[in-house]
């Protein structure tokens, strides 16, 4: 079999609302789209690296890190706009290729391996599109009409102990794998066939509000991927946190595993009336 064209887009519009500037926002001194380009172009998966953009800042910022740039319709860059639009404008204007990845920004602790791991996954299942996730270890429940609560995955009264149990593979956002024929069929990332990547479970953490951020400004500076010869600061010389300050982070993460490992919107549903 030839070798697969695979280009990555990252869309980036400017106008966020939760946090803003989000895109080029400085993460532990670097801008956050850089911490998805760079180790996209590490991973050497890619013929071409898009930041899919309306914004003059965030393009030239998205050059300085070594990304092209595509000039998105204003329609798709809106606050109501879904990512699959901005996908199907992207392809319109750039049809040459086999495979698509699209790059979540909020996802800055993806390395230049997960890359190269979905890819040979998406390549050995022989499947039409690829999603990442995380496994959690986290009971699911949910709020009836009636204001009763029911477990969704696993039975109360035989309560598993972790390590009895796979725990449940929940979608991070990470990067999706799309071959050409399931985007102009489907008009959207997963489709067809579908495999799974699983990544580390510290990479569920997105950034959507102030406080993921100051939680994942400590995570990059361990498990973000920091390339030789960035143009932005390099990581600072290993120090030695007090041990209240590694208690805070610790404790911060495991806020955010608990809240996020459910998809944080969906694991308890709301009572309707």
């Amino acid at each position: 079999m030839s070798k697969d064209r695979v280009i990555a887009v990252i869309p980036a519009r400017g106008g966020s609302v939760s946090i803003p500037r989000k895109n080029i926002k400085l993460l532990a001194g670097r801008p956050l789209i850089d911490w998805v380009i760079q180790p996209a172009l590490a991973s050497g998966i890619f013929a071409e690296v898009w930041v899919s953009t309306d914004d003059d800042e965030i393009a030239a910022v998205a050059t300085q890190c070594g990304a092209l740039v595509h000039r998105r319709a204003p329609e798709t860059a809106t606050s109501t706009a879904s990512t699959e639009s901005a996908l199907v404008d992207f392809v319109k204007a750039h049809p040459q290729y086999d495979v698509l990845c699209l790059i979540q920004a909020t996802s800055p602790l993806i390395v230049p391996n997960d890359f190269t791991a979905g890819m040979e996954t998406l390549r050995s299942t022989g499947a039409d599109s690829l999603v990442t996730a995380v496994r959690a270890h986290r009971f699911l429940w949910q709020v009836g009409r009636d204001g009763l609560a029911s477990a969704n995955n696993y039975n109360p009264l035989k309560r598993p102990r972790r390590q009895d149990w796979n725990g449940e593979l929940v979608e991070n956002g990470a990067f999706y794998l799309t071959r050409k024929a399931v985007m102009d069929r489907e008009s959207c990332r997963l489709g067809g066939k579908m495999a799974l990547h699983e990544m580390e479970e510290h990479t569920f953490t997105e950034l959507d509000s102030t406080v993921d951020w100051e939680i994942v400004s400590h995570m990059v500076m361990q498990h973000g991927y920091w390339p030789a010869n960035s143009s932005w600061s390099a990581p600072p010389a290993p120090l030695q946190a007090s041990r209240s300050s590694a208690l805070l982070v610790v404790a911060a993460s495991a806020l955010v595993g608990a809240l996020g490992a459910l998809g944080g919107r969906w694991l308890l549903a709301a009572k309707r009336g």
